[in-house]
Parts: structure tokens; C-alpha cells; sequence
């Protein structure tokens, strides 16, 4: 049997020991959520959010923690716009449309990127993704409601 984790069949759990358990969970859980694609459920997911800060505090800082790269910021274009896409999607199962503009800013920064920090740049870059894709929503609703030219009647 693993000395990093147990498995109990009867009670349904799971225990992770030492560092290695811990790194290993961390390391798992870090990877479900940023990995490719990302899970839009566990990136709006509060619960996974806190189990994994507390994760980061228990364990050391090597700079190596997915999705880290050295030398590179955390986060690219494409990992922000991931995170606008799950608040646009997902967003409505947290309150975010209404959450005023700070708490929303503290979301994205406490459990969107969790346990990662972004910077004030990267909080505005999402923001205006999801408040670009709200527009584009508003306008294809009245343009739907719109009636159609008919060819030759402007």
C-alpha cells in the first residue's frame, strides 16, 4: 500500500500523508483546474479555491507549482480569457452578476486564479473580456428583436 495516500473503500475517502501526499494532491488538484481546457466548474469552485490556499501555505515555494513556468508570468492572454469564458458561463451559479465591482475583483483574485495571484492589469484584461462578451450578447438581442430588410426596403 502507498504511504503517500490511503484509500478506505468502506468510508469512501481518501487520505493523502506527508509532504509527498500533500504535493501530490496539490499538484493534482492544480492540474484539474488549469489544466488544458480548463474546468470551468472547479476554476468558479470557492471550496477548491480554499483547500488549495491552504495547500500553498502548508507547502514549500519552489516557483514550480502548475502552471508556473520560470521566468514567465503565471498566466497568459489565452489563461485570462479561459477564466473570462467560465464566468461568462458558470458565473451565474456564484452571484457574479450580482456582485458589485469589488467583489467581483476580490473573486477573480480569491478563487478564479486561486491559489495564483493576478495582477491589477490582468483583473482589468478579464473584466473586459466578460464585458465585451456581455455587449455582444445585448446587441445580438436587439438585433434579433429587429425586423429584417427586406431586399429593396432599406
Amino acid at each position: 500500500m502507498s504511504d503517500v495516500f490511503k484509500f478506505d473503500p468502506a468510508a469512501k475517502t481518501v487520505t493523502f500523508h506527508g509532504d509527498a501526499g500533500l504535493e501530490l494532491l496539490y499538484d493534482l488538484l492544480l492540474r484539474a483546474k488549469f489544466g488544458d481546457g480548463y474546468e470551468k466548474p472547479l476554476l468558479i469552485s470557492p471550496w477548491l479555491a480554499a483547500l488549495l490556499k491552504q495547500l500553498d501555505k502548508a507547502l514549500p515555494d519552489d516557483g514550480q507549482w502548475f502552471p508556473e513556468k520560470p521566468g514567465q508570468p503565471i498566466f497568459d492572454t489565452d489563461d485570462l480569457l479561459a477564466m473570462g469564458d467560465a464566468v461568462i458561463e458558470e458565473g451565474h451559479t456564484v452571484g457574479w452578476w450580482t456582485m458589485t465591482e469589488p467583489e467581483k475583483r476580490a473573486y477573480l483574485r480569491e478563487t478564479i486564479s486561486a491559489p495564483h495571484p493576478l495582477t491589477d492589469l490582468e483583473v482589468a484584461f478579464i473584466e473586459d473580456d466578460i464585458d465585451a462578451a456581455l455587449e455582444q450578447a445585448r446587441r445580438l438581442v436587439r438585433d434579433a428583436a429587429e425586423p429584417l430588410a427586406m431586399p429593396g426596403h432599406g
